[in-house]
């Protein structure tokens, strides 16, 4: 597990990183760092785009 800060709010978050194949060649490809937020984060931005979609017209 790595310490790592989340993007909005610079929480410490704990990542896990998953790797699905551990003979894959992708070693020459640089690692960016990914993209965290925290659970606070996450639910601030999910709850905001949930309200910013648009109603349906009725038909």
């Amino acid at each position: 597990m790595k310490k790592i800060h989340c993007m909005m709010c610079g929480r410490p978050v704990e990542f896990e990183e998953f790797r699905s194949d551990p003979y894959d060649d992708e070693d020459d490809i640089p690692v960016r760092k990914p993209m965290v937020f925290c659970q606070f984060c996450e639910a601030k931005i999910r709850n905001e785009s949930d309200q910013s979609q648009k109603v349906p017209k009725p038909v």
